[in-house]
């Protein structure tokens, strides 16, 4: 174990693609990841959605373990009208109070870090749910929460009035960004010192999803994100603090309008809605994917609705409780096997096209984003696919790793820094980027199929690395 004296730094690029990480786009942390260690094969957990890979990264676990899965699902205790939606404040908070404060099955780092005398600061221009499903615990722990989008549920609950006006949101959102290195920079670093701070930007999210990854406006978000990464490691030069940088999944393009499902649903003779309510048999729960929770989880209707989901062209891979109804594979999979899963999970068609602007990888969608916009959920190979480097004391120099890693990976890893014994987690120490750490653990592949009478087949592939496992990329024939 590390000697409990360091400190670490998280910093999230939101929805950052590998693939678009060049020392001409990105100088900044392609010079960091050069200097550092360099992980080729990172992967985020499904679905690729923002607050279930934050809730991973607090927790080290899957979906399957910590019980967030999907940015909005149901769960009748916390929200019995309509969808649970894990980025709304108002709702996440209230939810978590009907919930008794049992939003999680597992501990999330806030807590552990208390249990051991550490501190966890945070900061955020995502979604202001998303902000506190980083430090949900934040009131109760004394720690640091600030929600560029809420700064009314910050903690100290004084915090907001203390701090400069926050600037209107934009898309690029420059201003945000800003405002959040600053922050860190000028209170939490300069005054509190955290064990660990996670800053959390926004870019290029907002203008992904707006304008499209590769939009000249999302190039420029992209652009300023890492000028104020480099304003971080300017400032912190020669403080002993071992920086991560990741991003929560990847993103594809939506050349088309939504589908709009649950119309789709009840014209077939499957009435579906946000709740369980009278008259409504199917809640829908996913913009590219997610899945349908059916009224009293029916098997005979379950089966009757993906017999009609795989006649659809716009279907991709299903998945049902131990895979029980033919073309489907079983949620545990894909690490979705959780008392709040959905009854069918389903990620919408995706294709290797290139939107708009040459960047590869095209969905289906069922969400508010315009067409010629971005989405995000799905198992297409460039959404799995994250960004992750590391740098400090901690950390082997000039490395790069082809071995599969995830975000499950960064809660054991950072706690091994700090000299701190994890929980049981699904994700595993990066023993390879730790000085004297060893060699990376042997990878292997697994294939998985079902397959349906008429030919319909439901693929996937995992990489395991020991006892951890990767989704690697998912879809159906």
């Amino acid at each position: 174990m590390a000697d409990g004296k360091k400190r670490v730094l998280v910093v999230t690029f939101d929805a950052l693609r590998p693939d678009m990480v060049t020392s001409e786009l990105m100088p900044n942390l392609s010079a960091f990841a050069d200097q550092g260690g360099r992980f080729t094969h990172n992967r985020s957990t499904f679905p690729t959605e923002t607050r279930v890979n934050q809730t991973a990264l607090v927790t080290g676990c899957y979906p399957s373990r910590h019980g967030i899965v999907g940015n909005r699902f149901w769960e009748p205790i916390a929200s019995p009208e309509k969808l649970f939606n894990t980025g709304d404040e108002d709702q996440l908070s209230e939810g978590i109070r009907r919930l008794e404060g049992r939003l999680t099955d597992v501990p999330v780092l806030g807590e552990i870090l208390a249990e051991h005398g550490k501190s966890l600061a945070v900061i955020s221009s995502g979604t202001p749910g998303g902000t506190r499903m980083l430090h949900h615990k934040a009131e109760e722990l004394d720690g640091f929460r600030l929600s560029l989008r809420r700064p009314d549920t910050s903690v100290p609950a004084d915090l907001s009035k203390r701090l400069a006006p926050i600037p209107p949101h934009t898309v690029p959102s420059f201003d945000w960004l800003t405002y959040a290195t600053d922050t860190y920079l000028n209170v939490v670093e300069a005054e509190r010192k955290p064990d660990v701070a996670i800053l959390w930007y926004c870019e290029p999210d907002n203008s992904y999803h707006a304008l499209g990854p590769g939009a000249p406006e999302n190039l420029a978000a992209i652009r300023y994100a890492d000028a104020e990464f480099g304003r971080v490691l300017a400032a912190l030069k020669g403080e002993d603090i071992n920086i991560i940088t990741l991003s929560d999944h990847g993103q594809l393009g939506i050349p088309e309008e939504a589908i709009d499902l649950p119309a789709k649903l009840s014209a077939a003779g499957f009435p579906a809605g946000e709740a369980l309510t009278e008259g409504i048999d199917i809640v829908v729960a996913l913009s590219s994917a997610g899945g349908l929770y059916v009224r009293d989880s029916n098997l005979d209707m379950i089966r009757y609705v993906v017999e009609w989901l795989l006649k659809q062209p716009w279907c991709g891979p299903l998945f049902t409780r131990e895979g029980a109804v033919p073309g489907t594979l079983d949620l545990a999979d894909v690490g979705l096997d959780h008392r709040r899963a959905p009854d069918i999970g389903l990620v919408l068609r995706s294709s290797d096209s290139a939107n708009a602007h040459g960047i590869l990888g095209t969905t289906v969608h069922n969400s508010i984003y315009p067409p010629g916009g971005g989405i995000h959920g799905g198992l297409h190979a460039k959404e799995l696919h994250s960004w992750l480097a590391v740098g400090g004391t901690a950390f082997r120099k000039a490395y790069i790793s082809d071995t599969p890693t995830g975000i499950i990976d960064i809660l054991p890893t950072m706690l091994h820094v700090l000299g701190v014994k994890a929980p049981p987690v699904d994700g595993r120490v990066l023993v390879e980027a730790l000085v004297n750490g060893g060699d990376a653990p042997e990878t292997k592949s697994e294939a998985l199929s079902s397959e349906t009478a008429n030919g319909h087949q439901t693929q996937l592939e995992i990489s395991h690395v020991a006892e951890t496992r990767y989704l690697e990329w998912g879809k159906l024939n």
